[in-house]
């Protein structure tokens, strides 16, 4: 349950300190649109967000409230469990609310809706060149996310023969790609896994401490983090936003904020794009 107790983050319509909701004040007349999205792990700014739901909010005609949250272990759980109307997810499929969520739109990163993930080292460590050679490592994730570099590290061990729970000396997680990559370049892991588009955009913000860390190999596509729709949300809502999101490429506005969020266009979301998050899942013991 989330509490009424409210938390303001100056004069932005979001939820920023303890994912709950502030509602929006245009519109105030209607009931607001609910949207769940997990910042630390879309590598967005609270900033970004917030101009994203303005521009939702004027073209949608109907005041938007953003729900962002920083530890969402399971983002389509909250969606349910919050009453969000939608979120954007880093982990579907999930079978165990497949009744309660339906997929929306897929993002499109360089013309594909996929994504995938790096296994980085120190740029001073010139010898390993795959998984394989950091038995007894320290390893540092974003998050346990279902979905993305925790489940492809633990899935590609299990296809060698590991125990993924054993292979590592220690795993720890700080919540955010790039605090992966800070982690590896302060040597305080040997190695970790960072989403591939939030590494590519820091090759341009911060060459510096890109530089202090390699590529080691990257991962196999997996599906793009999905924006999906609670079953419960008004079907309108669900047709307005989707055609929103699927147009705003098209839009002025939309192409910059979409160029800003490190996404080309929103496509109609199709489950076979997530078929190997299934196959990971299953393997894995969690589908």
């Amino acid at each position: 349950m989330i509490s009424t107790r409210r938390y303001f983050c100056g004069a932005l319509g979001l939820a920023c300190l303890a994912g709950l909701p502030v509602v929006s004040h245009a519109d105030s007349h209607l009931l607001p649109i609910r949207i769940g999205i997990p910042h630390k792990t879309l590598g967005l700014d609270y900033f970004l967000i917030d101009e994203f739901r303005v521009y939702l909010e004027k073209r949608l005609n109907h005041s938007v409230e953003t729900v962002v949250h920083g530890r969402f272990n399971n983002t389509t759980a909250e969606m349910v469990r919050a009453k969000m109307d939608f979120a954007w997810v880093t982990d579907h499929p999930d079978s165990q609310f497949k009744d309660h969520a339906q997929l929306l739109a897929t993002p499109l990163y360089q013309g594909q809706p996929y994504a995938s993930s790096y296994l980085i080292v120190s740029a001073h460590n010139v010898h390993t060149t795959s998984l394989a050679q950091l038995r007894g490592a320290v390893f540092v994730f974003a998050d346990r996310q279902s979905n993305g570099s925790y489940l492809d590290i633990r899935y590609q061990l299990l296809s060698a023969g590991e125990n993924p729970e054993r292979f590592f000396k220690r795993t720890f997680f700080t919540r955010s790609h790039k605090d992966v990559i800070k982690a590896v370049a302060l040597g305080l892991a040997h190695a970790g896994a960072v989403d591939s588009a939030i590494w590519d955009s820091m090759l341009k913000e911060q060459p510096g401490l890109s530089a202090a860390v390699r590529v080691v190999a990257r991962s196999q596509a997996y599906g793009a983090p999905a924006f999906l729709a609670n079953r419960s949300a008004d079907a309108q809502d669900v047709r307005n936003v989707q055609r929103l999101l699927l147009g705003m490429d098209k839009d002025p506005k939309g192409k910059e904020l979409l160029k800003r969020m490190r996404v080309d266009a929103f496509v109609p979301g199709d489950e076979r794009v997530y078929e190997h998050q299934v196959q990971m899942r299953r393997a894995l013991g969690e589908e």
